[in-house]
């Protein structure tokens, strides 16, 4: 069995989160965007947008990335589509972020405290506290600061830079030392040994440096320190530094933190002890020093740069697109919070500002997230300019900007245009992450435009058709708005297999009812889709009658698939009604061209008991009821000419009994009187019971007013005048050729005659057409006059009841 798709584990998450967490009500009931409460959409453990990242994960790791276009297997995926899931998965983890802190910070409960009242009731907090208080207070600080948070966890399966192990200080240069130091002559004081202090290189930059070994560690070293200072890492960067014997490098890096006196408050006692840095203002000078001390490699300086957020120098060290965000943000916040703690004042900034300033610490980058961005737009480097454009990273940077209404009418203008922009198997997982970004904001109660999302969950049930994930799109077409799921479930039902079985079909209308769509309106959509686009190909009915073809002859798979159509409305109650309407439309569309073998397939498949149901409802106003049963009238006749052909299969041997014979010709007779019963019954108003047929088979009201009803009755009158001359001729030669076996039947022949020439029957009218004038009247009365001729030769001396 094949494993799940990604497309199926988000169903399947999406699913389960609803059913476990929507908010009680009707109008939610197995809805994917119905509200749901946010702490299960955003928790960082077990919520909703954790377990769609869990899904994506599981699919990242089934798969091999190959950097070839030829590949093999269910289980590879070139390195693009490697690399868009990976994009997707980390979209997923910052709108989660960004979106708690929205969320969190529009609860009504909310406190975000204030630091001005903080230093007012207690000059002694401590700069840690204060510097909380001030991001709690400001919305802007606050989405800066889990921005950072965020560009500083680790993307899924990435890793630090590998580098070796290494104890000691300077092992290399250390050994050369010893190596090389000179022998003392006799007597004399020994050497003074050479100092290898951590500033003996920049004290002596013409010295010997360091040894080859120590030297080419310095770099790796460097970059990996960067790299986890850049993640947040900062004890991990302490511990490398401690292991590779540069204990004094680890302790520069920890000047970074703020001093906190949590212990020596009266409700923290023992909670926290003095920790942090109380001259942070120097040690940020010292930091800038080396940042910008062109005879210390870029690595040395740009790891100091990183430490105190020095963007001139930070800026050439960041190679990806959440590097520069990240050296952004983290300047801004930097900034922003040392100006207002030196307005603020209390003890420890007056303390600070004693112990010294860093006078070169200024705002570089002026404005916001904006201004951001739009400096980023101008980075030449290859990986930020195409990122930039890539989709992920613009529905990350809408998110954070808070535009995803934007966003969503971006990618709906876009979707026509994707499959020149992106490649084919980046367009569905692309289009499933915009779909369900769209479900997820509406789970989190935000508004998302219709029409934008309608287009893009319209795209998202192209991709499930597409992928053969059938059993989904119901789901799915749920979440469209304002009547558009039933629509767009029709037009997937319409294009469903047109092999498909009648029980599968059922399937695929019943997934509708679970997801609380109108089945019926979905049926009847389907339906006039279906018949909509048959049609609109057939020219207007032409003045030449066709010949009635054979009930023998087989069907054509388009016709098959307008009878099929209506089984769309045989499958609720509430549409049986629409069934027999449509069933009607399309068996006159079959007759008119003479197809008797399409309609009687037609009205062959519809339920047997479909009168019996509808009987009991409204007033049939428009008839249809009537034109139905007219159809059944005229296969009964069909039927029963059948029953006359099998009869004569089964003629009696010449060496059979009299008996056997005897009963035969019973038999046949009475199948023949049968077709004469049921063909006058049709041709004769006064024959039948039924009131409303009493003005002839067909020729009940039409009103114009209803839909269709000029075309309805012109239909109507051209199956009366394709239909009752062919038979009444079929009656007549019937009656003809057997009536050398029984006499009787010359008799009704000659009744026949007389039927159609009764002015109130309005049968030979029907004889008489435009395209033929008076051709098929002069053939009846051609045969009119061989039964004349037939019944003076059997001594019938009462012609049409006058005496001879």
């Amino acid at each position: 069995m094949a494993s799940p798709t990604t497309y199926q584990n988000f169903a399947k998450v999406l699913s389960s989160y609803h059913d476990q967490y929507a908010e009680a009500g009707p109008s939610n009931t197995s809805s994917l965007d119905s509200p749901i409460q946010y702490e299960a959409v955003l928790d960082e453990e077990g919520g909703l947008i954790k377990s769609l990242m869990g899904a994506l994960e599981e699919g990242i790791k089934s798969k091999s990335p190959t950097s070839s276009l030829d590949i093999d297997g269910e289980d590879q995926i070139t390195m693009e589509e490697y690399e868009a899931l990976l994009s997707e998965h980390r979209t997923w983890q910052l709108l989660r972020a960004v979106y708690e802190n929205k969320i969190h910070r529009s609860d009504p409960n909310f406190e975000s405290g204030s630091s001005k009242q903080q230093i007012l009731d207690n000059p002694y907090a401590s700069p840690e506290d204060v510097m909380q208080t001030m991001v709690n207070e400001d919305s802007e600080l606050s989405l800066w600061a889990t921005l950072v948070d965020h560009l500083q966890t680790r993307p899924f399966l990435s890793n630090p830079p590998p580098l070796e192990a290494r104890h000691g200080y300077l092992p290399s240069t250390l050994r050369r030392a010893k190596t090389t130091r000179p022998t003392p002559a006799i007597g004399a004081a020994p050497p003074t040994p050479p100092s290898l202090d951590p500033d003996f290189t920049l004290r002596d930059p013409h010295g010997p440096g360091l040894a080859g070994e120590d030297q080419t560690y310095q770099t790796p070293l460097l970059e990996t320190l960067w790299d986890l200072i850049r993640h947040g890492e900062l004890d991990q960067a302490i511990k490398v530094c401690e292991q590779g014997g540069e204990p004094w490098r680890g302790a520069s890096l920890m000047g970074g933190r703020r001093w906190n006196m949590g212990g020596m408050t009266q409700d923290s006692i023992g909670i926290s002890p003095l920790e942090g840095n109380r001259r942070r203002a120097l040690w940020k000078k010292s930091c800038r020093a080396i940042a910008k001390n062109p005879t210390l490699s870029p690595a040395e300086r740009q790891l100091y740069a990183a430490l105190i957020s020095d963007l001139p120098t930070l800026l050439p060290s960041c190679e990806t697109w959440e590097d520069h965000l990240w050296a952004h943000v983290q300047h801004r916040i930097e900034n922003r919070l040392e100006q207002r703690w030196h307005d603020l004042g209390g003890y420890w900034e007056e303390e600070s500002d004693l112990l010294g300033r860093d006078d070169e610490d200024i705002e570089i980058a002026q404005g916001g997230l904006e201004e951001v961005f739009k400096s980023m737009q101008g980075v030449q480097r290859a990986g930020i300019a195409n990122a930039m454009s890539d989709p992920y990273h613009v529905a990350q940077r809408m998110i954070i900007l808070g535009r995803t209404d934007a966003l969503f009418n971006q990618f709906a203008d876009q979707l026509l245009k994707l499959e020149a922009s992106v490649s084919p198997e980046l367009i569905g997982p692309l289009v499933r992450f915009f779909a369900h970004l769209v479900l997820t904001l509406r789970t989190l109660g935000q508004s998302v435009p219709v029409p934008a999302a309608n287009a893009i969950l319209q795209a998202y049930l192209t991709i499930l058709e597409r992928e053969g994930n059938d059993n989904l799109v119901a789901m799915y077409a749920a979440c469209l708005r304002e009547g558009s799921g039933e629509e767009s479930y029709a037009r997937f039902l319409r294009d469903m297999d047109p092999n498909a079985t009648k029980q599968q079909r059922m399937e695929a209308l019943s997934r509708a009812k679970t997801h609380n769509l109108d089945v019926a309106t979905i049926a009847k959509e389907t339906v006039r889709m279906i018949l909509s686009e048959a049609f609109d190909d057939i020219p207007s009915l032409s003045s030449t009658e066709p010949d009635i073809v054979s009930l023998s002859v087989g069907l054509s798979e388009r016709d098959v698939h307008l009878i099929r159509s209506i089984e769309w409305l045989t499958m609720t109650p509430e549409t049986l009604g629409e069934a027999l309407i449509k069933a009607n439309d399309i068996a006159r569309y079959f007759l008119a061209l003479g197809q008797a073998n399409a309609a009687q397939s037609l009205i062959q498949s519809l339920p047997s008991s479909l009168i019996d149901i509808l009987n009991p409802q409204e007033e049939d106003s428009e008839n249809n009821i009537v034109e139905y049963k007219s159809y059944l009238k005229l296969f009964g006749i069909f039927r029963s000419y059948e029953n006359v052909s099998d009869l004569e299969l089964r003629r009696p041997k010449d060496t059979s009994t009299k008996l056997e014979k005897h009963n035969y010709n019973k038999a046949l007779l009475a199948s023949i009187e049968n077709v004469w019963n049921k063909t006058i019954e049709l041709l004769v108003p006064d024959y039948s019971s039924e009131e409303e047929e009493e003005e002839g088979w067909l020729r009940f009201k039409v009103s114009r007013k209803f839909e269709n009803g000029s075309k309805r009755k012109l239909e109507l009158s051209r199956i009366r005048k394709l239909f009752i001359p062919d038979l009444i001729f079929q009656l007549d030669q019937l009656l003809i050729n057997k009536s050398e076996f029984f006499n009787e039947l010359l008799d009704k022949a000659l009744k026949l005659i007389i039927i159609v020439a009764k002015e109130d029957n309005h049968l030979y009218e029907e004889f008489l057409s435009n395209s033929d004038s008076a051709g098929k009247l002069t053939l009846y009365l051609e045969k009119v006059k061989e039964i004349g001729i037939l019944a003076i030769k059997n001594g019938k001396g009462d012609l049409f009841g006058m005496k001879s």
